[in-house]
């Protein structure tokens, strides 16, 4: 069990430890800084997760390349990039209003991720049945969605994803990110064991039938523990200084954050659409096994960005000093893990293949520059976050989106699969380049004294 205690109860904790001698063992993210420990412990908890389903998931699509065929997972893959882009519509781009306002709803929290969910799951319903209205124009690829009992089982799916996006984000505005890793682990294990099960039973879609019967383990569970655990616990430590959100305050921050992450839904999720319904079977399932490992990596910085905002929203006076922190440390973390997958890319794909190996080494290759340009990006997108600057943050999704989608359009029938990866790091450095001054001035008025460390003083193991 992942420990879920509150920073003041950890900090109650830490005066009566040092007073035992000898060496101690201080575990990441529990430097002597109170922001800089649920900083690094929540931005952690979420890395932790990522790891653990990116080892699961990738374990998922190297067992579907050897027991279903290469269309088989083609079309699993692009019912699937369907399904994250519809949920998405709501699951995505409120993520960051959870992360910015819970932290401050006092009571009004419960109430607050009731409506949410409930009324993202109803809006995404009505995305996925207006997507099986117009089944014909996505492409080969999404057939197998024909049908009356294919339809309704998709809209499930698509609502169940909703809101396991959701609950990560829930669990991080709670300050509880230790759980998502446990979630996650529990729905990836048993879809890779679905998977294996239904690849004799139903060889065409048991690829997207496993993923989508495996999310009810996590949302049931981790649903009764945030409303009957957490949401009180957060209430009680909360309650002398919470400020729930007036209506205007939300509506201003959701202008702003919902328009932008609709621009930045687009780059993710939609992007494996067009493709999808733009080359065969077999080239889907090279693409989008690929850009699963080059998201895998993003999702790194996408981590640290959510926990810097929910801690800038906690205490906005340490947030340049969280903020210098935050990029220091995933400079530690990037550089290598970017290093070694562009060294090894066709290493790793050829585990899956000797096509995937043929086909996308150049992508991943430039999803792997990528990840590091994502890192400038996505801190200076938590800072705006945390600072309710929703209007700035739409400019720059707005113009990413612009971007991506018309590279990818322009360059896909010129570069095939590699074009898709030009249009991308192409896009991602005109966003850096302007974001990269203004987030130098943030972590410029940072004294070097108040950043946080997790690193052991001396004699501290």
């Amino acid at each position: 069990m992942s420990d879920t205690t509150t920073t003041t109860e950890a900090s109650a904790t830490e005066p009566e430890a040092s007073e035992r001698p000898g060496r101690r063992l201080r575990l990441p993210g529990r430097g002597r800084s109170a922001g800089g420990n649920q900083l690094f412990r929540n931005a952690y908890a979420l890395m932790l997760n990522t790891g653990i389903s990116a080892v699961l998931g990738l374990g998922f699509w190297l067992v579907a390349a050897r027991y279903y065929s290469d269309s088989a997972v083609g079309q699993g893959s692009a019912a699937i990039a369907a399904m994250k882009f519809l949920a998405g519509l709501t699951a995505v781009t409120l993520t960051g209003a959870l992360a910015r306002f819970i932290p401050v709803s006092g009571r009004a929290t419960g109430p607050l991720i009731a409506r949410t969910y409930v009324g993202s799951s109803l809006i995404v319903a009505c995305a996925a049945a207006v997507f099986l209205l117009t089944l014909d124009t996505w492409g080969p690829s999404y057939r197998f969605l024909h049908g009356l009992v294919h339809g309704l089982g998709f809209i499930a799916v698509v609502m169940a994803w909703n809101l396991l996006t959701l609950q990560d984000g829930v669990l991080t505005g709670l300050r509880s990110a230790p759980w998502v890793p446990v979630g996650n682990t529990v729905f990836s294990a048993v879809k890779l064991a679905l998977l294996v099960g239904f690849a004799a039973a139903i060889p065409t879609t048991g690829v997207f039938v496993s993923w989508g019967l495996a999310i009810a383990t996590s949302i049931v569970p981790l649903g009764w523990l945030v409303f009957r655990r957490l949401v009180p616990r957060h209430v009680t430590a909360t309650e002398d200084r919470a400020k729930p959100p007036t209506t205007k305050e939300l509506g201003r921050f959701l202008a702003g954050d919902y328009t932008g992450s609709l621009f930045s839904l687009a780059v993710v999720y939609l992007v494996p659409v067009i493709i999808a319904s733009r080359v065969s079977s077999e080239d889907n399932a090279y693409f989008y096994i690929t850009t699963t490992i080059g998201g895998t990596v993003n999702l790194l910085a996408i981590n640290m960005g959510a926990s810097l905002t929910v801690e800038g929203s906690h205490d906005p006076a340490r947030l340049a000093a969280n903020t210098r922190a935050a990029l220091k440390r995933m400079a530690r973390i990037m550089v290598p893990i970017c290093g070694l997958l562009f060294l090894l890319a066709p290493q790793i794909l050829h585990v899956f293949g000797d096509g995937y190996a043929h086909a996308a080494t150049p992508l991943l290759r430039w999803f792997a520059v990528g990840a590091l340009l994502r890192v400038v990006m996505e801190t200076y997108f938590a800072v705006l976050r945390a600072q309710s600057r929703t209007s700035g943050l739409a400019w720059l999704q707005g113009l990413l989106c612009v971007l991506v989608l018309g590279l990818t359009l322009l360059l896909l029938p010129r570069m095939g699969l590699t074009g898709a990866g030009v249009a991308e790091i192409s896009s991602l450095a005109v966003i850096v380049a302007i974001a990269a001054p203004k987030l130098f001035r943030t972590v410029r008025a940072a004294p070097a004294a108040a950043v946080p460390e997790d690193a052991a003083p001396d004699g501290d193991l």
